[in-house]
């Protein structure tokens, strides 16, 4: 009788233990968390898809690996990653399988004559070449409209091909000559192209344009119930750069929307109700941003150590999250805008508006909303490199008149600094931080 008593307190303590372990993990998995996929890939990672080709591992997930010894690499198994190409020093920079066929289209590119479009045969491991192309390739993608390759360099010198199915490909004509860096595709079937600067719509087999402020690296389609909105990356690398939402109305672009400057932006995602941006630039890498005009900015991957982000994918055996492709390998995020209601206190309570004049010179005004429960605030001050010239500490930010900074131009060392774009950095705990930019002209 007292055996059975023991055994049976033993059961209730490991149930309440069990019940207490649960609701751990349970408040545990509401925090805003990172982890590194595949630790053996820690190299760039150019593009990512999953696929349902027998033979392939993790959930049929194929990389393209540019750069030396890059190429078409998926597992066979959890620990094995192989690699295929056909040249060494020839890595990938896009991927998208054909299912149906097991076959999968790689646009390999490093500015050799090799440089193509190229199809991979997964039972006999053997690459066959479609074509080649004298400049770059930039991607090679499936639509409901067939499979997409574009290519090109320097605002010029490229073109766009199309496969209803895969086995012949054609040129548009309308894009040869056109450096084409994107193509995506909206509910009802309408094209969007994107060639140097020019964002592009298409209405029964022409072509009508708009001019945006600088190169366009991706365009990223919202659809239900987001009424088909198209969002562009506009990031070659000046003091224009900027994500905005391309209006359109019966098969015309009738203007664009200003949503944010960054600087460098590469790739749009979209994660729960914001706009994921990822930047080629070691200064800012990773965002998440609210899909309207000025929308509010908040950094996401500053504990990563990553320079530049190239591709996203989502991942299928969790719910909320998103896969990042990097300069040192993939990440998977999770719960990032599930944070404990201090840090939303934190976020609603920090606000980063214009400096005034911009240009300036000698100095110009900083202006920030900071409430006094907010925890370790700063504002930092980035030359157009990344390099930190000035940070002003939490004292000087809660110790400011009327909420103003006055930047004179000078590093932490009272040195002037040369004209040039800078961007200004508010940064409230570790996990929010809004961004401006402003240019200082001296004559």
């Amino acid at each position: 009788m007292l055996l059975k008593k023991v055994l049976s307190q033993k059961r209730t303590i490991c149930f309440v233990v069990m019940m207490l372990l649960l609701f751990c993990s349970t408040l545990l998995s509401q925090i805003r968390d990172w982890d590194q996929l595949y630790q053996m890939i820690d190299r760039p990672v150019a593009d990512m898809k999953f696929s349902s080709i027998s033979g392939i591992s993790e959930y049929g997930l194929l990389l393209a690996l540019p750069g030396n010894d890059g190429g078409l690499a998926y597992f066979t198994n959890q620990d094995s990653l192989n690699i295929f190409n056909f040249a060494s020093n020839l890595g990938a920079v896009s991927i998208v399988p054909d299912n149906p066929n097991d076959r999968i289209f790689c646009a390999f590119g490093s500015g050799s004559y090799s440089d193509g479009l190229y199809e991979f045969d997964v039972t006999t491991q053997e690459f066959e070449l479609i074509t080649y192309c004298e400049y770059p390739p930039h991607f090679v993608k499936k639509l409901s409209s067939g499979f997409y390759f574009g290519y090109g360099f320097g605002n010029m010198y490229g073109g766009l091909l199309h496969s209803t199915n895969g086995d012949e490909w054609t040129a548009i004509e309308f894009f040869n000559f056109k450096d084409v860096t994107d193509v995506e595709e909206n509910c009802d079937g309408t094209l969007f192209i994107s060639a140097g600067n020019e964002i592009y719509i298409e209405n029964n087999g022409s072509y009508t344009s708009l001019t945006t402020p600088s190169l366009i690296t991706d365009i990223y389609i919202r659809n239900y119930p987001n009424n088909d909105e198209v969002y562009i990356a506009s990031g070659g690398g000046s003091y224009s750069d900027a994500v905005f939402r391309v209006e359109y109305e019966n098969n015309e672009i009738t203007g664009l929307t200003y949503i944010c400057g960054l600087f460098q932006p590469n790739q749009i995602y979209e994660y729960e109700d914001y706009l994921v941006i990822g930047c080629i630039d070691y200064y800012s890498n990773l965002y998440l941003v609210e899909p309207i005009e000025n929308g509010l900015i908040q950094q996401i991957g500053s504990e990563l150590s990553i320079n530049d982000v190239y591709c996203f994918e989502f991942y299928p055996t969790y719910e909320h999250n998103f896969m990042v492709g990097t300069d040192i390998g993939v990440f998977l995020g999770t719960n990032l805008t599930s944070v404990s209601n201090n840090e939303v206190t934190e976020i609603n309570n920090v606000t980063l508006l214009k400096n005034y004049p911009n240009p300036f010179n000698p100095s110009t005004t900083i202006s920030f909303s900071v409430t006094q429960n907010s925890d370790f605030v700063n504002l930092e001050i980035y030359n157009i490199k990344g390099q930190k010239v000035r940070t002003f500490t939490n004292h000087q930010i809660f110790e400011s008149t009327n909420q103003q900074i006055i930047w004179n131009g000078t590093d932490d060392n009272n040195q002037p600094v040369s004209s040039g774009i800078y961007f200004y950095q508010l940064k409230a705990g570790n996990d929010f931080s809004q961004a401006k930019r402003m240019l200082l002209l001296k004559y």
